[in-house]
């Protein structure tokens, strides 16, 4: 069935914002949508090009039809037609080399399902229908030239998804138009059956691109150009014809072959000879990978024409590279700190070739020799048969012999993960081999690996380096049977064994290490997972034991070894528990894991069975250090079978001994054990025993006469403690909630005169907070007797606390202001007084920083629970601003106050607080709570964060009462929008920019109050700008307040009151861009202010009131009236061409922004500006500025050779060059228009312009005349 021409308006609309999607979920989703698409509208045209006979006329509009059936099919068709002609000239423009990583793969993406789906033949009929006198080739050519072009660039493209799409577009054109020579057939509505034929691939092209890829690649050594050059010589392989010969008769492949391996051994006896030259000038990888993508094509034999002979003396050439370059590199990275011993300071003075550029060559260099070697194994087609001379045992046993020896002596991670794999290949073909010979090979292999764990028993590494990997290679070939039970034996009885020391003790060799290393990779890798299942209980029972060892690092890798165990158990890695949640809420998991392994929780016991050796009775909380020197082997014991419990639960025969063990355990004087214990023992109890459990926990504290001793004390108050916390939803009935603060609050009476432990009293606190919390809904003046022994108790406690000042901890001092905060809050809300918490957070400021700013972090998460007309949190925060000079409390003050001034509960919409509660005199009492001069942005940054919180919210407050004319609010209205603006600057941090974001959220409410319009006064457009700029921000958190700032303004004024109740539903940022251009196109159309940001952005000077400190006096404007504000652009053509030849590329700072889209947004804000504005220095200024860049582009196409990796391929210069187009383009805008006087040479200079050698993405860019 057709669609209907508003479907296509819509998706063009919309799909531009899906390409530019960050999350990859969603444009997944969009992805298999489009191809779902792209075949119904293939399946509609070749439907409608059999019904349609008549092409209609010119005039016709879409959605209009005559009588005539083929009239209408001939409409509809036009419609289709045209959206896949927008599409693909939407997918050229995305592919520029300025667009985000999401434009470019969408582009990509979509554009490998249109070539599925047959819509590029589609396309021309676009080409046919629309206009006859518009040749339909040009459309062939459309596809053939301008996409090329682009996609030849992205080969070279920093991300590996990007360039291996990229080249796979490029080989599939080689196979649909160089392979096999298409003509096309389109029978048009109406048109005669034309016939065009497809030019073939461009050999020059091709080698040309090949040429500069590689030179850039040498010139700079990045891992992403050689790539990219790897991929176009695969490229080129390719497109080489079958039988195309020199004239010397020798195949072209085969010669493009040859060199390759000709350039590698030079390359390598430069570094052979000089390593720093090497690193220099003469990298190695890009060849490596060339020849690894073209070895590893499945008919690679036999599109070289290689003889037997031959190909032997090709391979034996490959090989001795692959065995070179590990000579050059090994010393290097086999070091166990390979930084640190290569390049002397004098060295690399003279060089410029830093350690970092070493390590970075010899890696690489490994790696993809490694690849290289891995392709040649693993590639059938790589070779002849054995029977032809092809690779036999002893070709496999060198390469073998060459990657074992590797593993055995690598230190560098990167470097042995890609050997391994290389090693497993290996293994795994000389396994499937049918050869006698060649299928021992791994058996030989495993007997030097195990008499290399046992050479290297005093070399040690945390994870043995290479070791394990030649196991799990090894295995890996034979997964199952006699060798591979025979090798798990081994390495368990390694394992196992008692550590042998010297009689010095000094040296010590632990084979120990190495087979349980690898012992834990055999458990983890998915390849021999169900062969590993009938060893899993005999290693835990392993792991286990090496717990208990005297020897740090055997004790280490048994936990590596458990933990591994514990992930193939139950799968996923181990979470800290929420406390009070059951550890492993899979009550079946954990039953099935315990029954079938019965030795899983013996094991458990026998771990928390291990206690401290140190008593803990008599001492405190923090026991001696002298005694503790003893304990943390006995820890190690305990600490992995919590883990077990928190993993896979507590089996059912063993729940009440656990319990029991881990109430010892809430006894230790190790902190961390106690907390952990409470964690878990909270988690085991049943939601339905909470309260019985709470008073078999205290019994012996509550028992008269019983001295408790404070770890104790303390460890059961914290599993008390997380046994409320995550059981709360459980406290629904008043009467439990009320008996349990009875149970606490007679507690901390009892207990406050013999206590001395404060940490264990700061608990206690936590918990009274947390149930009195919960008492708020039913408080409104009831169980006020209960609220006055809390209070008593509180203020007993702050008298203990002053004659023990110097003993108190901050826990408990934090502790003590929370409560002290919550209790007065109760009080006002049943007094109605109105100051007690005022007066407490008061008398909390003389008490240190640490005690008013938890009382006061604590008072900005509570007080929304209360009456505001009883606790009044607005003069609360307004006093004690004033009052409060410690840094951390006036941030949190600030923050707290512009939470409140946006907040929206009982709230009139136009603002944050009742209309009742903003003073008329707001300007005058609130707006001196900060500074409104410039900060200096070397103060504390999270002051100047939160003072620009406080500004826009104490603005949007202002601008309600007051006049912007009458009052000075113009002026703070700039110095806020100038900070907005350098806070959201692309350099400042995160922090910064969220709360410029945060800032101009919070003052929404005066850029459109609720059921009126937007509001545009001129003080505005600063603040509009700075949300310009907040949308394009490269973090999504950021983009997303902007967002929603933008859904708030730009939606209707009727539905105003629903789209605030929906705060988490926006517009996307690219629409949200669009809207706000628009308006600021209508609305500031007559502003200077705007004219000089735009021109500004458009020509590249950036943000115009970042540069200029008066942007929006009047000194600013009078500067760019003069027209002295451009910067010269042949200085810009310089720069922009400057090469980085650096190895590591410092990652642009914004990857969210195209400054190239940037570019064509603000010349159509020009294009619109009012001709009032048009002054003669600011516009001569502008035609002398784009003539002269349009000169410069013209001159460099000249002189220089353009095409795909030419001049104009670097961003920046793309760049500049759509800066000058588009400022061309709207000074001939303004020449139409007659707001300005014809500029004589502008016509001739775009002629020209069109004529060179230009990118064809930038050349799209120009409309036809």
């Amino acid at each position: 069935m057709p669609l209907p021409p508003y479907m296509f308006s819509t998706l063009q609309q919309v799909v531009p914002c899906i390409h530019a999607e960050t999350d990859s979920a969603a444009r997944n989703e969009f992805y298999s949508i489009i191809k779902k698409l792209f075949f119904r509208i293939q399946a509609v045209m070749h439907r409608l090009t059999k019904r349609s006979s008549v092409v209609p006329d010119a005039t016709t509009q879409p959605g209009h039809f005559t009588d005539s059936s083929s009239e209408e099919c001939s409409v509809c068709l036009l419609d289709h037609a045209n959206f896949v002609s927008w599409y693909m000239k939407l997918l050229l423009k995305e592919l520029q080399p300025t667009a985000t990583y999401p434009r470019h793969i969408s582009a990509l993406k979509v554009l490998q399902l249109l070539n599925t789906s047959g819509l590029c033949n589609a396309a021309v009929y676009s080409s046919l229908i629309s206009s006859q006198s518009q040749s339909s080739g040009q459309l062939v050519e459309l596809y053939k030239s301008p996409f090329i072009y682009p996609l030849m660039e992205l080969v070279m493209d920093p991300f590996d998804d990007v360039r291996t799409m990229a080249a796979s577009l490029l080989h599939d054109y080689y196979l649909i138009f160089v392979k096999k020579p298409t003509t096309f057939g389109i029978p048009g509505p109406g048109v005669s059956s034309c016939v065009y034929s497809v030019p073939a691939w461009d050999y020059s092209t091709s080698q040309l691109v090949l040429q500069r890829s590689a030179a850039l690649s040498r010139r700079t050594g990045r891992a992403d150009y050689a790539d990219g050059v790897g991929r176009l010589y695969h490229l080129r392989y390719l497109f080489c014809g079958k039988n195309e010969k020199l004239d010397d008769g020798r195949c072209e492949r085969r010669l493009l072959f040859e060199g390759l391996i000709s350039d590698l051994e030079i390359d390598i006896q430069i570094a052979n000879d000089n390593l720093q030259t090497a690193i220099a000038s003469a990298p190695l990888h890009g060849h490596l990978i060339a020849l690894r993508y073209i070895i590893s094509h499945k008919e690679f034999f036999q599109l070289s024409e290689f003889g037997s002979q031959d190909w032997r003396q090709m391979h034996n050439r490959l090989v001795h590279c692959c065995s070179m370059i590990w000579i050059v590199v090994k010393d290097v990275i086999c070091y166990d700190s390979p930084e640190g011993h290569i390049v002397t300071e004098a060295e690399e003075d003279e060089s410029d070739v830093n350690v970092k550029d070493a390590l970075s060559y010899s890696w690489r260099a490994l790696k993809e020799a490694s690849a290289l070697i891995h392709a040649m194994i693993s590639n059938p087609g790589y070779s002849p048969s054995i029977t032809d001379g092809g690779l036999s045992c002893e070709d496999l046993k060198t390469l073998g012999d060459l990657t074992l020896t590797q593993l055995a002596e690598l230190r560098h991670r990167g470097a042995f993960s890609t050997v391994s794999q290389t090693f497993l290949a290996c293994c795994i073909r000389c396994a499937a081999s049918e050869d006698s010979k060649i299928a021992k090979l791994p058996g030989v292999w495993y007997k030097e690996t195990l008499m290399c764990i046992e050479a290297k028993a005093a070399a040690l590494t945390r994870r043995s380096a290479g070791l394990p990997a030649m196991i799990i290679g090894i295995l890996a070939a034979y997964p199952d049977g006699p060798f591979f039970d025979k090798a798990i034996l081994d390495l368990q009885k390694i394992a196992n064994a008692p550590v042998l020391r010297n009689r010095n003790h000094t040296d010590i060799r632990l084979s120990q290490v190495h087979a349980l290393n690898c012992l834990k990779d055999i458990f983890t890798n998915s390849r021999l997972g169900s062969s590993t299942e009938n060893y899993l209980a005999s290693t835990l029972v392993i792991a286990i034991n090496c717990l208990e060892q005297n020897v740090w690092a055997i004790r280490n890798c048994g936990l590596m070894l458990l933990k591994a165990l514990l992930t193939r158990l139950v799968g996923g890695a181990g979470k800290t528990p929420r406390p009070g949640s059951q550890p492993h809420p899979r009550g079946s998991v954990s039953r099935t894991t315990y029954e079938k392994y019965e030795v899983l929780a013996d094991l458990v016991l026998r771990l928390l069975q291990h206690q401290s050796t140190v008593d803990s009775r008599g001492e405190g909380v923090t026991a001696n250090h002298d005694k503790l020197d003893t304990a943390p082997q006995s820890i190690q014991m305990v600490f992995p079978a919590m883990e077990i419990i928190e993993r896979i639960g507590v089996a059912a025969s063993h729940e009440l001994l656990v319990q029991q063990l881990l109430l010892t355990h809430l006894d230790s004087p190790v902190w961390n054990l106690r907390d952990k214990a409470a964690v878990i023992l909270s988690g085991l109890i049943e939601k339905q025993a909470v309260f019985s459990n709470v008073y078999s926990l205290l019994q012996g504290i509550l028992s008269q006469g019983q001295i408790w001793y404070q770890n104790a004390l303390h460890g059961r108050l914290l599993c008390l403690k997380y046994m409320i916390e995550g059981r709360r939803h459980t406290l629904t009935a008043r009467a439990n909630i009320e008996d349990l603060t009875e149970t606490l609050g007679g507690l901390f009476l009892i207990r406050l005169p013999t206590n001395t432990a404060l940490v264990s009293v700061a608990v206690l606190l936590d918990m009274e907070s947390t149930t009195m919390e919960k008492l708020l809904p039913w408080q409104e003046g009831r169980n006020q007797d209960l609220l006055q022994k809390w209070k008593h108790a509180v203020q007993d406690l702050c008298e203990t606390t002053n004659k023990s000042r110097n003993h108190a901890t901050d826990s408990f001092i934090s502790a003590l202001a929370r409560a002290r905060v919550l209790s007065a809050l109760l009080e006002d809300t049943i007094s109605n007084h109105g100051l007690i918490t005022l007066n407490v957070l008061h008398s909390l400021n003389k008490d240190g920083n640490i005690a008013v700013c938890a009382g006061i972090q604590y008072f900005n998460s509570v007080h929304e629970l209360f009456d505001p007309c009883k606790v009044q949190p607005l003069q609360i925060y307004t006093t004690l601003l004033q009052q409060v000079s410690a840094v951390d409390s006036r941030i949190s003050l600030m923050e707290g106050l512009s939470a409140l001034l946006s907040s929206r509960r009982h709230s009139d919409r136009t603002s944050g607080l009742p209309v009742s509660t903003v003073p008329v005199n707001f300007e005058d009492e609130y707006m001196r709570l900060v500074s409104w001069e410039e900060q200096e942005q070397t103060s504390d940054p999270r002051t100047l964060n939160a003072t620009l919180k406080l500004r826009g919210a104490l603005l949007a407050h202002a601008c309600r009462t007051c006049s912007l004319v009458e009052s000075k609010l113009e002026l703070k209205m700039e110095i806020w929008a100038r900070m907005l603006k350098l806070a959201g600057n692309v350099r400042s941090d995160l922090s910064t920019r969220l709360a410029a974001a945060s800032s101009i959220n919070y003052f929404k409410i005066a850029l459109r109050p609720a059921h009126s319009e937007l509001c545009s006064p001129s003080a505005f457009l600063g603040i509009y700008l700075a949300l310009y700029d907040v949308l394009l921000d490269d973090d999504e958190e950021v983009r997303g307040i902007g967002a929603l700032v933008a859904s708030w303004i730009f939606s209707s004024p009727r539905s105003s009151r629903e789209s605030a109740n929906i705060g988490s539903i926006s517009i996307c940022s690219i629409v949200a861009i669009d809207r706000l251009m628009g308006f600021l196109m209508t609305a500031y159309r007559e502003s200077n202010v705007l004219l000089y940001e735009a021109l500004s952005r458009l020509t590249g000077r950036g943000p115009a009131s970042i540069h200029d400190k008066d942007f929006f006096g009047s000194a600013s404007i009078l500067q760019a009236e003069e027209g002295n504000f451009l910067p010269p652009i042949h200085d810009l053509f310089n720069i922009a061409r400057k090469e980085d030849t650096s190895l590591f590329v410092e990652e642009k700072q914004n990857l969210y922004i195209d400054p190239a889209q940037e570019a064509q947004r603000w010349a159509s804000v020009l294009v619109h500006i009012s001709p009032t504005t048009l002054k003669d220095p600011i516009t001569s200024s502008l035609i002398g500025w784009a003539l002269a860049g349009l000169e410069c582009l013209v001159d460099i196409a000249g002189q220089e050779a353009g095409g795909p990796l030419g001049w104009m391929t670097k961003p920046e210069v793309f760049t500049l060059g759509i800066r000058v187009l588009e400022t061309a383009q709207v000074l001939q805008k303004w020449e139409d228009r007659g707001l300005i006087p014809q500029i004589p040479n502008l016509k001739s200079l775009m002629t020209n312009f069109k004529r060179a050698d230009i990118h064809p993405v930038l050349l799209s860019r120009v409309p036809e005349e």
